[in-house]
């Protein structure tokens, strides 16, 4: 942490009335000293820490981060891969309650995984195909609280291997000419037209208050 983030912490708390060792207990620091170290900037905060701070202090969070806090979010790296052969794609009819129909396999990227790394166990793991050379085609965002939720698009035309289902859903190659009839996720539609598009990027999902919208960039 900053001197200005020490510095903040300071202000905030002689504004309240609270003495260092008052503070400490409050955040269930032994003594008095881990405050001042904080203050003088040579100590981390943990984000824990800064949450329960914000808390007894009465103030947002993002208050005592400052300028910081614009540049360090929170942030889910996921990818989706879309597996072309000719006219048809391979889409995934999961199963999940959280999103339900048609879609395309994909996941988490795991610590210290590169992102073709992670698309590639992915697709192995959720289609039983090994793709070779994908190539990042877009990126796919949403807002998530105190960050947000990034998705590497990779399309796949080289791949070795037989399709088979997991536990994730069943796999099918579907005709591109047959996409309208299935009950694919929201906005599929959408994603694919990025995914596909040479003037297309980024899929986002922007949130005004309780109202989401798509926006294509």
């Amino acid at each position: 942490m900053s001197k200005a983030f020490g510095d903040r912490i300071k202000a905030l708390r002689k504004s309240r009335g609270l003495t260092q060792q008052e503070l400490a207990t409050a955040l269930g620091y032994a003594d008095k000293s881990m405050i001042a170290h904080i203050e003088s900037g040579d100590n981390e905060m943990a984000l824990d820490k800064i949450t329960l701070l914000a808390t007894t202090l009465g103030v947002d969070a993002n208050d005592i981060l400052g300028i910081e806090a614009l540049r360090t979010e929170r942030v889910e790296l996921t990818v989706l891969i879309l597996i072309e052969d000719g006219n048809r794609i391979l889409l995934q009819n999961r199963v999940k309650d959280d999103w339900k129909g048609y879609a395309l396999p994909g996941g988490h990227v795991e610590a210290g995984e590169s992102f073709v790394e992670a698309a590639i166990r992915e697709a192995k793991e959720e289609t039983g195909l090994r793709i070779k050379n994908p190539r990042l085609v877009g990126v796919k965002q949403f807002p998530i609280p105190n960050g947000r939720y990034v998705v590497f698009l990779f399309k796949a035309t080289e791949f070795d291997g037989q399709a088979q289902s997991s536990d994730e859903g069943n796999v099918e190659w579907v005709e591109y000419e047959r996409l309208n009839g299935l009950q694919a996720v929201d906005d599929f539609e959408d994603l694919l037209r990025v995914m596909n598009s040479d003037n297309l990027s980024e899929f986002q999902y922007a949130v005004d208050g309780e109202e989401w919208s798509v926006r294509l960039h």
